[in-house]
């Protein structure tokens, strides 16, 4: 959620909230998760001897005198194997955040995170996790190195949910109109379209059917469609959603 005027919004479906806690009615909300620039913040003051640097998605060349590297996801891709400073421990805080975060791809997502960073460690390194859940199926597939752990109760969430790969999915987004006009053609089709609803500089939906092959016909007719009105990108099985 992020603030938008005197309410809540969620920036991925805008839906909106009045900012409140839904708990206990108080509206005084604080940040309870740390950003990058406070932890970085923080180690470098608990370890006044090493050198804290912070790496985000337009950082350039891992210093080579950092000791300790805080980011997102963006540190690991800017460190590899090879270095000549092998990587000894790689730590996720709040790891609960990518296991329960609200996309159908949580679960998998997870675990290409922690794999990246077990991939970076050296041979006798740490991989350690911060949670709250170490009973989840994510967890438990990369202490028993099987992924099939995880992927039994993945694909039964799926299956009941009919997403990929056992349903369509896909999102449009581009210029309002059009995708208002693929939104509605995918409908007469019989697929269901959530939205339109405002996104960037235009409108954003998402298109849900019962079948890959479904989704594949609608959109083979819903996407030309909506074109004649301007942009329209179409995304099958997104990642972020």
């Amino acid at each position: 959620m992020v603030e938008r005027d005197e309410d809540l919004a969620c920036p991925r479906c805008e839906a909106v909230r009045a900012r409140v806690c839904l708990r206990c009615g108080g509206s005084k909300l604080r940040v309870v998760r740390a950003g990058v620039t406070r932890l970085r913040d923080d180690l470098a003051a608990l370890l006044p001897r090493a050198t804290v640097v912070e790496i985000d998605a337009s950082s350039g060349d891992v210093p080579p005198d950092a000791d300790v590297l805080v980011g997102t996801e963006a540190v690991l891709h800017r460190v590899r194997r090879a270095s000549t400073r092998p990587v000894g421990v790689v730590a996720y805080l709040e790891f609960d955040q990518e296991l329960l975060a609200l996309r159908y791809r949580a679960a998998e997502q997870a675990m290409w995170l922690l794999v990246r960073g077990a991939r970076a460690l050296a041979a006798a390194g740490w991989l350690l996790v911060q949670t709250r859940m170490p009973e989840h199926e994510v967890l438990r597939a990369v202490l028993a190195r099987d992924p099939l752990v995880a992927l039994n109760p993945e694909l039964e969430r799926r299956r009941a949910s009919q997403f990929p790969p056992f349903g369509g999915l896909a999102e449009l987004t581009g210029v309002a109109e059009a995708v208002a006009t693929a939104a509605g053609a995918l409908e007469e089709l019989g697929v269901v379209a959530l939205g339109p609803s405002p996104w960037r500089s235009g409108a954003r939906a998402l298109a849900i059917a019962e079948t890959p092959e479904q989704l594949a016909d609608a959109l083979a007719v819903a996407g030309p469609t909506g074109r004649r009105h301007g942009r329209l990108r179409v995304e099958v099985d997104p990642l972020r959603v």
